[in-house]
């Protein structure tokens, strides 16, 4: 047998021990709940959106952090009941993405109201983003129920996480270090939706 028959047939032989695919593939040993509780950092397109929404509300004060958390929960439970199984969302959530992370870094802790819309924006688009496929109802509500759990406390976490650092750093540079981080999470977001929208020639 020469080298390349055998390279034929080891690749013959990978094809065949592929197993099925899924959209959402299952993780296992983890089902319902502890499923739709990571679903929001699944995808790249929901990770770098919840990575630019934790990075904008990091920069406002304590005050105001409950009306940017509140207005996310409460659109992302909007974007559960409004929206579809079926829709692709990840180029609207690398725009979004873009948007949240210019935002960031050109004007962090100002201009609430807008943030506010663009937290709740956020919040809408994964809410829409965690409905799971069609299946038994019960099963459907406990996965969608994790997600906006999920969705939340890892909003809230990495807001903790940000503004434990700010506060035990206490040091100018920090502030430039976290614009800095959102305007590359918004590129990388903009690079993904120009690659998205390619079209083979």
């Amino acid at each position: 047998m020469t080298l390349p028959q055998a390279r034929l047939l080891a690749v013959i032989g990978l094809v065949m021990m592929a197993g099925p695919a899924y959209a959402h593939a299952p993780i296992p040993g983890i089902k319902g709940f502890y499923v739709g509780l990571l679903h929001p950092f699944s995808t790249p397109a929901q990770a770098l959106v919840m990575l630019g929404t934790g990075l904008l509300v990091a920069g406002y004060a304590e005050d105001s952090v409950r009306w940017l958390l509140a207005g996310f929960l409460a659109c992302s439970l909007l974007g559960v009941i409004f929206g579809s199984a079926d829709s692709t969302l990840d180029p609207t959530l690398f725009g979004a993405t873009v948007l949240i992370c210019s935002f960031t870094a050109l004007l962090p802790g100002r201009l609430l109201p807008a943030a506010l819309v663009l937290v709740g924006g956020a919040g809408l688009l994964i809410g829409s983003a965690s409905i799971p496929d069609d299946g038994p109802t019960r099963d459907r509500l406990f996965t969608t129920s994790g997600s906006i759990v999920g969705a939340s406390l890892g909003l809230l976490y990495l807001f903790g996480i940000l503004y434990y650092i700010r506060k035990r750093a206490q040091a100018a540079w920090l502030g430039i270090v976290v614009r800095v981080v959102a305007a590359w999470i918004g590129a990388v977001a903009m690079l993904m939706l120009a690659l998205g929208t390619m079209t083979p020639t």
